[in-house]
Parts: C-alpha cells; sequence; structure tokens
C-alpha cells in the first residue's frame, strides 16, 4: 500500500514539474494528454496550471525589449571582425603549408645549381654518395634555419601589431 502511494506521489510531482513547460506550449503530444488528465483529478495542479497560464499571457503582452543601436553595431562589428579574423587564420594555415612545400621544392631544385657553381660542372658529374647528402642536408638546414628566424620575427611582429589594435 505505500509503495503505491509513494509511486503516486512521485508520479504527481513528475507531472506537477511540467506545469510550467505546459503553459509556454513546450510538451509533447503524450506528455501534454498525461498532464492534462492529471490536471482534471487533481484540484491544486489545475490551480496552478492556472496560474502558470495566466502568468504566460500577462509575459506574451509585455513588449519585447530592443537592444540599443549602439550596442547592436558594435556587437555586428565585433563579430565581422571575428569572422574575418578566422578566415585569415584558416588562410594563414594553407599559405604556411604551402610554403614548407615551396620550401623544400626550392631546396631540392636549386642543389644542382648551387653544386654546380660551387665545384664546377665536372665535379657535379663525379657523384660521391656520401658528400652529396652531407652538403645536401647542411645546404637544408641553412635556409630553413633563416626561413624559420625569419617566420619568427614576422610572427612577434604581427603579435605585436595585434595587442597595439
Amino acid at each position: 500500500m505505500s509503495d503505491t502511494r509513494d509511486k503516486k506521489i512521485g508520479e504527481h510531482e513528475s507531472l506537477r514539474e511540467l506545469l510550467s513547460l505546459a503553459a509556454a506550449d513546450a510538451l509533447s503530444e503524450a506528455e501534454l494528454h498525461a498532464l492534462e488528465e492529471h490536471v482534471a483529478a487533481c484540484s491544486d495542479c489545475a490551480a496552478e496550471m492556472h496560474t502558470w497560464q495566466a502568468l504566460a499571457v500577462g509575459l506574451k503582452r509585455l513588449p519585447t525589449p530592443q537592444a540599443p543601436p549602439l550596442l547592436v553595431e558594435r556587437t555586428r562589428v565585433r563579430m565581422a571582425a571575428r569572422i574575418a579574423e578566422l578566415a585569415e587564420q584558416r588562410t594563414n594555415h594553407w599559405v604556411i603549408a604551402f610554403l614548407v612545400l615551396f620550401a623544400w621544392a626550392v631546396t631540392l631544385g636549386t642543389w644542382p645549381i648551387v653544386r654546380w657553381f660551387s665545384d664546377g660542372l665536372l665535379s657535379w658529374l663525379e657523384w660521391n654518395f656520401n658528400q652529396t647528402w652531407f652538403g645536401l642536408a647542411t645546404y637544408a638546414a641553412v635556409i630553413w634555419v633563416t626561413a624559420g628566424v625569419a617566420a619568427a620575427m614576422l610572427g612577434l611582429r604581427k603579435h605585436r601589431e595585434g595587442r597595439l589594435v
């Protein structure tokens, strides 16, 4: 007997929590049907449902607040700036990827020219595997370190400009 009573009290409380949602028309048809059956049998919930409905009607009669035009414009400008910033970041990622690939291509493409000018054409025709790959690795390292330092300097400059804005 006690279990049945506790179950009914729990059901009553769970349906009572739906009263405000019913007044706002935010329930599914099944929930609304179950609540209507409960409200028909429970005078306390019927009175509370009436209160919620009156409150909802009163809120609908209130004028909709409007944001000040200056606030709207400031927000629009900030949103446009943020969208532009995100687009620039995406573009920067693609540019960096392209520049990395371009650096590889330039390094590998200019290596024969560097070899030709540094050792002459005849030494280019003599392939000494260890010296060739060591020279290529040194050449690539110097170019990439130089490019890295330049990129770091440009990044710091861009970072400082971003703080000043």
